[in-house]
């Protein structure tokens, strides 16, 4: 395999896993809306859903390292660290909130609903893990828009979308702070920070893709 196709096949798993996480958080909050969670855990389509997510995660995870490679001469520290700071966030927000809802917030809502009702009072280490994640994210965010917003890279809209994302998560997190709404244009507002962010990845991994190699330049192959 060469260089070259190591960055296509990684700019694809980006692509088809910002398309996957973003449909997952479409549909989740259509499921979602007006309803207790201890309910729509107990939805045939809440675990096919979240599985989904989680494929979507896993995928950008992935692929992560590869975008950072092949941006590392124009990004420099500020994309490293951008990015293992947007990973860290990731494997919170993305993997294991998905991984939870396909496996454990199924049982629970079977078991013990009382546990995951709107109602219920929310973990001390959750709500540390949730803040932690969303500094991170959020700071990985702007060190990596800067190179973007300096032209440095390009597009420069990268640049705004990323950190924009953060912030509309935390919008959505004030509109919606105890749960799924009951207004379905406001769940669905609440819930598009993470959209916004798979928007930008995946526009990035699909720049990577859809790059072709030099026809006449020999490359390194990748072990």
């Amino acid at each position: 395999m060469t260089i070259s196709q190591f960055y296509r096949i990684s700019g694809l798993g980006i692509l088809i896993g910002a398309i996957a996480f973003a449909v997952h958080i479409v549909l989740r909050s259509l499921v979602t809306a007006g309803l207790d969670p201890a309910i729509f855990a107990k939805q045939v389509l809440w675990v096919p859903i979240n599985a989904l997510g989680v494929v979507g995660a896993a995928l950008v995870l992935l692929g992560l390292p590869a975008m950072y490679a092949k941006m590392a001469g124009s990004t420099g520290l500020l994309g490293l660290l951008g990015v293992v700071l947007i990973a860290l966030a990731w494997m919170f927000f993305g993997l294991f909130l998905s991984f939870y809802s396909v496996l454990v917030a199924p049982w629970l809502a079977d078991q013990a609903p009382s546990l995951v009702a709107a109602s219920a009072p929310i973990p001390a280490g959750f709500i540390i893990a949730f803040i932690a994640g969303l500094v991170a994210e959020f700071v990985g965010s702007v060190l990596l828009a800067i190179p973007f917003l300096w032209g440095r890279v390009q597009p420069r809209w990268v640049g705004y979308m990323l950190p924009g994302a953060v912030l509309l998560t935390v919008v959505g997190d004030l509109i919606a702070p105890t749960g799924p709404a009951t207004n379905l244009a406001i769940n669905l507002l609440s819930n598009m920070g993470p959209v916004l962010l798979m928007g930008a990845l995946g526009y990035l991994g699909f720049r990577m893709w859809s790059e072709q190699a030099p026809a006449k330049q020999a490359e390194p192959g990748v072990r």
